[in-house]
């Protein structure tokens, strides 16, 4: 099918979003007719452009309109660019949108829309409007949690989808507002639309209040009262002189502060909101802040009704001892972040442990991970500046052999104990110092290189690579070896801290035939190499282009609650699923072809995450689905594709996403005889947009006609449909340059 639903309601959410054919129009001046609530309005005004996180929606088969003044645009296009999933439930005329955990419901020309059942009220509500599902793009966004711009210079609609946790530009509702003449109308700006009853469209995105629930928030850390509620103007932000141990930020004010609140984000953010304040700071981004500890200053007015707020976010390299206050005058706030001085290292051992103690002037901040090849423990000590020596002898220690210290970087102090073996590390606080106690590890005879992401087996002359099998879970996460055979004794058991880009750690045990394995736990798919020596096996994680040639990534589309389109007694998601699940079987047995799936049962991975998947380590990307109409006259079948920007000068030897959708259309029609309905450029789905590779949806045929239900429900066309489209992607893998 060709967008995503996500099945919230019971089965009656059978209908799909009208999808009309509505003539692109983007440019200066947007000219067409607009048909909703049974009336023609003449629309003309100057296009509406949107940006999500910084990035232009382009593509859109409908443009963005404005009705009554506010910004509509269609559903599913605009909202599964945002991670949205998106239903149409034809019988109540409701627009289901599932964003994470919320629902949020909206009715047909109703005013009130719901958020997980409670309501909320729309200055415009959603519409038909040729056909199509238009809803208001502000009122959404923002019950999902987003925070929505208006520049009106541009025309252009911003979404932020981290509003709640990042300071926003002004968004000031009296700076776009129509102005009202004297005799009551209402003024036109930048174009309008008259509707056949004489009714003026205005065209212009008012601003809004910013929502501003997070300047209450209760992880709030400090702050000072006032009764003084004069507004103020936060006229600039005063950086330290110097890298010092304190280092202190200013934030200064045309007259005395009254209230605000400071509070730690995720990600380190210290954010100070300050109420009654005008943000009138010149840079509103500082990156040159002459601190160890904060990255970035940034400011904005975070709000402005009913109280205008002025948010600034201090990005921090890891969290600090901090503190704020208003100065004396009230007229500025100090923020002052303190920065450790680690001044010296005891090494002790104690019942067959070693201990690194470090001693700084404050309460340390510090991770340690441990790297072999050579074996060694790696102690990062956050925001904090070395007295130390150079180094520190292991004399009378039972593993460390010497501790090295250097200034790694401006904020971080890295001191290495070098150690005789496979050793584990746990990090304990004391009063006054941090102890990090190191003891024997149970592994033997393997090590991992971080940098080749190559694990080791030592001392392994009587087994061969040939003994080793292989286990690609690559949907649940894990690689895994396994030997045929207890080998503890020489291995041990335990779990090998990786920390890099491929991996982040192997564990080694015993499976329940007694027989020893090394299972990695991806941070990427991987595939395997492996070389042997006289007495060693090297094992390196790589990508999989590295080993295999050819990769095709295969999606039965929709999954779990999301089923689909539903008609004839026909799930789509279950349609999808028997397809891909014989299809799987035919590539896997290919030598040829290395072939993954993104599902091969009934779940439901993100349409960004099969994407992504598809972007991680693909050559083509082919995703299954079934088409449906509210009416069961249209059928046959289609593909749909994208022309990616790294494709449009392709040569013609090279397979992309146009060749790929013919190839397949030819071979589809072929195995069920379905009409051909041809292929079609479709730019606003997330798996077409977000790929980076040739990448087509097959339409297999409309479940919602008859014929082609019939077509589906059969094993033996089920079969032949598999068995052609393995010849297609066969053809344009063998047929075609991929890299």
């Amino acid at each position: 099918m060709r967008f995503s639903i996500k099945k919230i309601i019971p089965t009656f959410l059978t209908a799909s979003i009208i999808l009309s054919s509505v003539s692109n129009i983007y440019g200066a001046v947007v000219n067409m007719d607009l048909v909703y609530d049974g009336v023609n309005h003449k629309y003309s005004a100057e296009e509406v452009k949107i940006t999500i996180d910084g990035n232009a929606l382009t593509g859109l088969d409908v443009p963005p309109v404005i009705i009554n003044e506010r910004t509509m645009v269609p559903a599913r296009a605009v909202f599964e660019n945002m991670g949205c999933d998106i239903a149409w439930n034809e019988a109540t005329q409701e627009v289901y949108i599932m964003h994470n955990t919320d629902l949020i419901v909206l009715k047909i020309n109703s005013n009130e829309g719901t958020k997980n059942g409670t309501a909320f009220s729309m200055d415009t509500p959603a519409k038909i409007v040729n056909d199509r599902t238009l809803i208001p793009i502000r009122a959404v966004s923002e019950a999902i949690g987003c925070q929505v711009g208006w520049d009106d210079a541009s025309r252009t609609v911003s979404i932020s989808t981290t509003v709640s946790e990042e300071p926003q530009e002004n968004t000031d509702s009296n700076t776009n507002e129509n102005t009202e003449n004297s005799s009551g109308e209402t003024s036109e700006n930048n174009g309008s639309a008259s509707s056949g009853d004489g009714t003026i469209i205005s065209p212009v995105e008012p601003g809004e209040n910013s929502d501003s629930s997070s300047s209450n928030n209760n992880q709030s850390t400090g702050g000072s009262t006032s009764s003084n509620v004069q507004t103020v103007n936060i006229t600039g932000i005063t950086v330290p002189q110097s890298q010092s141990a304190e280092q202190k930020f200013t934030i200064n004010a045309s007259g005395a502060i009254g209230t605000y609140n400071s509070f730690v984000l995720e990600n380190n953010r210290l954010v100070i909101d300050i109420d009654n304040a005008n943000m009138n700071i010149a840079n509103t981004n500082i990156t040159a802040t002459n601190s160890t500890v904060v990255s970035a200053v940034r400011s904005a007015q975070n709000q402005t009704e009913p109280t205008k707020i002025t948010r600034i976010v201090f990005d921090l390299n890891s969290l600090a001892d901090y503190s704020v206050n208003l100065s004396s005058d009230k007229k500025s706030i100090e923020v002052v972040f303190k920065v450790s001085q680690v001044s010296n290292i005891a090494l002790t051992s104690s019942n067959g442990a070693d201990y690194v103690n470090i001693y700084g002037d404050t309460d340390l901040s510090v991770e340690t991970y441990m790297l072999t090849n050579p074996d060694r423990v790696v102690i990062n000590v956050f925001n904090a500046v070395s007295s130390l020596e150079d180094m520190y002898p292991g004399d009378n220690c039972n593993y460390v052999k010497d501790v090295r210290t250097t200034q790694y970087d401006a904020k971080t102090v890295q001191i290495v104990a070098d150690v005789n073996r496979l050793v584990e590390a746990e990090i304990i606080k004391k009063n006054g110092y941090t102890s990090v106690c190191i003891t024997r590890s149970s592994l033997d005879n393997v090590s991992y290189n971080a940098s080749s992401h190559t694990l080791t087996l030592l001392n392994s002359s009587d087994i061969s690579s040939s003994d080793i099998t292989q286990t690609d879970n690559y949907m649940g996460g894990t690689y895994k070896l396994t030997l045929d055979g207890d080998y503890s004794e020489h291995f041990g058991t335990g779990t090998i801290k990786c920390n890099d880009d491929y991996l982040s750690s192997i564990k080694v045990g015993l499976d329940s035939n007694g027989n020893t394995y090394f299972e990695a736990s991806e941070n990427k798919i991987v595939a395997v190499k492996t070389k042997e020596y006289a007495d060693s096996i090297e094992i390196s994680f790589v990508s999989p282009k590295e080993v295999y040639d050819k990769i095709v990534v295969i999606d039965a589309g929709h999954g779990k609650n999301d089923n689909g389109a539903s008609a004839n007694g026909l799930f789509e998601k279950n349609v999808n699923l028997q397809i891909v699940q014989k299809l799987y079987a035919l590539l896997d047995a290919d030598p040829n072809i290395k072939v993954y799936a993104t599902r091969l049962d009934d779940s439901y991975p993100t349409n960004a995450s099969r994407a992504q998947m598809a972007n991680e380590v693909a050559d083509l990307f082919v995703s299954i689905h079934q088409n449906s109409n509210t009416s069961s006259t249209p059928q046959g079948t289609e593909v749909l594709y994208m022309n990616h920007s790294n494709e449009t000068s392709a040569p013609s030897s090279k397979l992309t996403s146009k060749t790929a959708a013919q190839i397949a259309l030819t071979w589809v029609i072929n195995a069920l005889g379905t009409t051909n309905r041809g292929i079609k450029e479709r730019p606003d789905l997330i798996v077409l947009n977000q790929t980076k590779v040739p990448a087509i949806l097959i339409e297999t045929c409309f479940i919602s006609n008859p014929n082609d239900a019939a077509k589906v429900k059969s094993e033996e066309n089920i079969n032949k449909l598999a068995n052609n489209i393995y010849s297609a992607i066969s053809n344009m893998l063998n047929d075609y340059d991929l890299r």
